[in-house]
């Protein structure tokens, strides 16, 4: 064998090596979603052990209000809780066993960059019919229906 199929081919396997390495020590690494305790997902939807949809519904003085496409998704990073388009379906996945289990609404304003407060307006917060606190009571449930109804604070 000639030196040039030699180096080359050593050249292949440092760099299939280097790749196989790379994906494997990402996997337990939680590389955090700008200021929050969510992760981005290191390889989008690959080796997840957690899927959930919850549904958001947000109505101000009884109008629905769209929530919107991409929220935690960057050109580099999908955060673990995320939407896709504007069916008001929220994505919670996860490659950490569990992880999504402890996932609030409170996770996905962190994410989104917004206060679920709104000046002049009350806010009352329902999970499949119950009413909450807090966002933060809010768990992240698969098929759950959370509604958040902004009502103009009448003087």
């Amino acid at each position: 064998m000639n030196k040039n199929k030699i180096i080359i081919t050593l050249s292949i396997i440092a760099f299939i090596a280097l790749f196989v390495w790379s994906n494997e020590s990402r996997k337990g690494a939680i590389i955090p979603f700008g200021n929050t305790d969510i992760a981005c997902l290191p390889n989008g939807h690959v080796n997840l052990t957690d899927h959930v949809h919850p549904e958001l519904t947000i109505t101000v003085d009884g109008v629905k209000e769209v929530v919107p496409a991409n929220v935690g998704i960057l050109p580099n990073c999908m955060s673990e809780i995320h939407t896709h388009d504007e069916t008001s379906v929220i994505h919670a996945e996860s490659y950490i066993p569990g992880r999504v289990q402890d996932m609030t609404l409170a996770d996905f304003y962190a994410v989104w960059d917004k206060n679920p407060q709104r000046e002049g307006y009350t806010l009352e917060i329902f999970q499949d019919g119950e009413l909450k606190n807090s966002i933060e009571e809010v768990k992240i449930i698969d098929l759950s229906k959370i509604e958040l109804r902004y009502t103009s604070i009448q003087e």
